[in-house]
């Protein structure tokens, strides 16, 4: 079984600041109409989800990223968890996240069946 790992930091602030300052624009680039209303406006929910689509996307094998754009990897949040509603014909997927004030780090672990 062939394993693939991606890994992402975001600093929470300033994506809050970007999700500001662009407003509906900008989230509706990244998130499903399903997903923004899932989330409402809680920056913190956003941004992870934000960081779990980085983490997924960079542990894609390069011929199957261009299959899937950010919008594509839905992230849905189910009594406070994220879950990931996409599947990727072949992969197993583990998440895994933490958080402190200032930062969210995002670990993903994709296995190949």
């Amino acid at each position: 079984m062939k394993a693939r790992l991606g890994i992402d930091i975001l600093e929470i602030e300033r994506f809050r600041k970007s999700c500001e300052k662009y407003g509906i624009r900008f989230l509706k680039k990244i998130f499903s109409t399903k997903e923004i209303e899932n989330m409402k406006d809680d920056y913190l929910k956003f941004s992870i989800a934000f960081s779990f689509k980085e983490s997924i996307w960079k542990a894609l094998p390069d011929e199957i990223q261009k299959n899937y754009s950010f919008k594509k990897l839905k992230i849905l949040f189910k009594e406070e968890k994220p879950i990931l509603l996409t599947k990727i014909k072949n992969y197993k997927i583990l998440m895994s996240y933490s958080q402190t004030g200032k930062y969210i780090l995002t670990i993903v672990l994709l296995l190949r069946n």
